[in-house]
């Protein structure tokens, strides 16, 4: 099991779809969200993913196919 942190940055046109929750159901991740900041024109989520890591890599892929800037934060394995 990975766990590996990123930053999301999404313009808020964004806010009305659960992409968060997409990625805990269609990926079986456990997304933790650890700080965000939203405001009128666009908006960042700082995000823990844990799961398998396939899963989280097909997780980022489907982010940047939806327009969401991903940057990773930190990378750390679980055990």
């Amino acid at each position: 099991m990975a766990l590996e942190r990123y930053n999301l940055t999404f313009n808020t046109q964004m806010t009305d779809k659960p992409i968060l929750q997409d990625l805990g159901k269609k990926y079986d991740l456990v997304v933790n969200i650890e700080r965000a900041n939203v405001s009128e024109g666009s908006g960042w989520v700082q995000v823990a993913l844990s799961g398998e890591p396939e899963e989280i890599q097909r997780a980022i892929a489907f982010l940047n196919t939806v327009g969401v800037f991903v940057s990773p934060i930190e990378l750390a394995m679980m055990s």
